[in-house]
């Protein structure tokens, strides 16, 4: 690794969302692609073209790659020392402390480590996986000390921007690279990478490791800030007659300053990314001694937003025995199966403690609920079935199908019409007849023209 980086073939090391959506979109890029992972029964199916997890384009793009003999699955990470560079993409979960556990990348590393050491050729390694700043340097680093004396071995800091429901996409358009190295020349080398994936190469921002391992969380932490604060403004729009957050939301976001995206008033953010990051900087901050309760403030709007629906609720008269109330909407946002700190958990949790009967229905989640709530409550295959014979409607994601709800079809199959339209995506004009509530919208009628 002298003066140019040959990439003939590459690897990837961990293959969940992040990973696999990597790891496909390579090999469809035309470079030989490995993917690694321990878990045989996840490699076994990837063979076949069938991932674990929904992303649209995934399974497709899994499929052609297999077919055009691009990509290769193992369980056994000895076969990255065949490649000429390796991407990082284990996951990095959080401790009940907030802090995030190190102990699955740890293992990756130090089985990384004694590959490469009886490796001839010299190796790129870029972590992608999210990192608390100074990992690398404390951490990382002096797993592979012996490697990067010989020079052997170099490593890069690469952290990833990908929206669920939009892996693909975000992959072969990024906004932005993002390079942490000890030495220039080292994320010269992954820049070579780029360069022969992109046509044309989008900005890169060269930096050192702990301020792009801080990139990630900061961008995580100011999204989930821009959610709260929304979430918080509706919550005071519920107690004005006539006010509706949707509108303020548009408004504000017309601000060049402020932009309109994550300015959606909902039940909370959820997911793998925005609360486990959160939860991370708190941790950190508060390991320096830093003020941090900006940062704690944001969290706790969070939490205590999925109360909002209760109360709702609350206010329908629904919480009475024999009730039955349908949920529409059980993965933490549309085009993606992941329940992973949905809010829906936190309501039907809640409901099945108050003896409600519960039916939920989801386009893509369900299977990953039954693995929680198992036969507790009903899981329906369609709308219609879901809202058969319900005292109550929550919608708590959404999905394309429930923004196309009329309020016909509440009245053909509910038993009593009550509906919490917990993301905006339903015209409060168009159900003011009904027994309609909102997130962020005044408790009287709306009468304003749009």
């Amino acid at each position: 690794m002298k003066n140019k980086l040959n990439i003939n073939k590459i690897s990837v090391v961990g293959l969940g969302f992040v990973g696999l959506s990597l790891a496909v979109t390579n090999a469809n890029k035309g470079l030989f692609t490995i993917g690694v992972d321990i878990n045989q029964t996840k490699i076994n199916s990837l063979k076949k073209g069938i991932p674990d997890f929904y992303e649209p384009k995934l399974q497709q793009m899994l499929i052609d790659a297999i077919k055009k003999n691009k990509i290769e699955f193992s369980t056994n990470v000895n076969s990255i020392k065949d490649t000429d560079l390796t991407f990082l993409t284990v996951g990095t979960p959080s401790k009940k402390s907030g802090e995030i556990n190190l102990s699955y990348i740890k293992k990756a590393l130090n089985e990384i480590n004694t590959v490469l050491q009886i490796k001839e050729k010299n190796h790129l390694l870029i972590l992608k996986s999210t990192l608390a700043p100074q990992t690398t340097k404390k951490i990382i680093l002096p797993i592979f000390q012996k490697l990067i004396k010989k020079g052997k071995l170099k490593i890069v800091v690469n952290p990833e921007f990908l929206r669920e429901g939009f892996a693909i996409e975000d992959i072969l358009n990024p906004h932005l690279i993002v390079i942490g190295e000890n030495k220039e020349e080292d994320g010269i080398f992954l820049e070579q990478y780029y360069r022969k994936i992109y046509a044309k190469l989008p900005e890169v921002i060269h930096t050192d490791f702990s301020t792009a391992e801080l990139i990630k969380y900061t961008n995580n932490a100011f999204l989930a800030t821009k959610i709260s604060f929304i979430n918080s403004i509706a919550n005071i729009c519920q107690k004005i007659p006539n006010s509706d957050v949707n509108t303020i939301a548009y408004a504000i976001g017309k601000d060049p300053r402020i932009g309109s995206l994550f300015l959606k008033a909902g039940p909370g953010f959820g997911g793998s990314c925005l609360p486990k990051d959160l939860s991370s900087l708190i941790n950190f901050s508060k390991k320096d001694n830093q003020a941090n309760n900006f940062f704690k403030s944001i969290k706790n709007v969070n939490e205590t937003q999925p109360t909002k629906i209760i109360n709702l609720l609350k206010e329908l008269e629904v919480f009475k025995p024999n009730k039955t109330i349908s949920i529409l909407g059980l993965s933490f946002k549309k085009d993606t199966d992941d329940i992973r700190e949905s809010v829906s958990i936190k309501i039907v949790k809640k409901l099945l403690k108050m003896k409600i009967k519960v039916k939920v229905n989801d386009p893509m989640a369900m299977k990953n609920f039954e693995k929680i709530f198992s036969n507790k409550i009903e899981y329906c295959n369609t709308i219609e079935r879901c809202l058969s014979n319900s005292n109550c409607c929550v919608i708590l994601t959404e999905w394309d199908e429930y923004r196309k709800l009329t309020p016909l079809k509440f009245k053909k199959n509910m038993r009593e019409i009550n509906i919490v339209d917990g993301r905006r995506i339903l015209d409060p004009l168009k159900f003011k007849n009904l027994n309609f509530k909102a997130i962020g919208l005044g408790y009287k009628e709306i009468t304003h023209s749009k």
